[in-house]
């Protein structure tokens, strides 16, 4: 990574997160709600995510540890704390997207008044396989939607041409999933084969088998 974006990754600020429970608690029919950003904010690291003048390994980077900026420990450490309500609103953005995808949020954009907690974005498989990063595209691809939710953490460098980025797995409560089972039963049927999948990276495109 070049040297500007390993020293912008690793600028720390003092803001913290409220780690305590989401703002709308959930009730017993799984009305539980996060901040989303409507993708505004991707904007800022959208040349980093989906360029195509630069390959994937030079613009989203894997290796950083997340305790060096305390944006992005504050965030991780946030979604650990709220991981069963996370989970729930991943299976329903699953649900409601009718494909595997992941959450995704960054760790320098807060909402107006959204009383400092993150905002969120689901980006379905065919939008992660753009990003040409073959983690973000396997994550998507083989996992259970049902058992877990994917979570992407980035942090982007100050030009915006490269991100610093983490991965959470976390679970879906079983008790949500029976509860919705008629309408996991319909989504994962309307799924495409594992072997329908495909893997865009910059060096050849492949199919992606488990």
């Amino acid at each position: 990574m070049p040297s500007k974006t390993l020293a912008y990754a690793y600028n720390g600020t003092t803001t913290s997160l409220n780690t305590g429970l989401p703002r709308n608690k959930m009730n017993e029919y799984t009305n539980v709600q996060f901040h989303e950003s409507q993708g505004a904010a991707l904007v800022p690291a959208k040349e980093a995510l989906f360029g195509r003048a630069r390959k994937a390994k030079d613009r989203i980077h894997w290796m950083f540890p997340p305790d060096k900026d305390e944006r992005v420990e504050s965030l991780l450490t946030w979604i650990r704390a709220v991981s069963y309500s996370l989970g729930t609103f991943g299976l329903h953005r699953f649900l409601q997207s009718r494909e595997r995808g992941a959450l995704i949020a960054n760790a320098d954009y807060r909402i107006a008044g959204g009383k400092n907690e993150p905002a969120f974005d689901w980006l379905t498989f065919d939008q992660l396989q753009k990003t040409r990063d073959r983690i973000m595209q396997e994550s998507a691809a083989f996992y259970d939607p049902t058992a877990q939710a994917i979570v992407f953490v980035f942090l982007p460098s100050k030009s915006g041409n490269s991100v610093a980025m983490w991965r959470q797995k976390i679970n879906v409560p079983n008790n949500m999933r029976l509860m919705l089972q008629a309408e996991v039963s319909l989504a994962l049927a309307a799924l495409r084969r594992e072997e329908d999948y495909v893997v865009h990276v910059d060096e050849y495109v492949a199919a992606c088998f488990r």
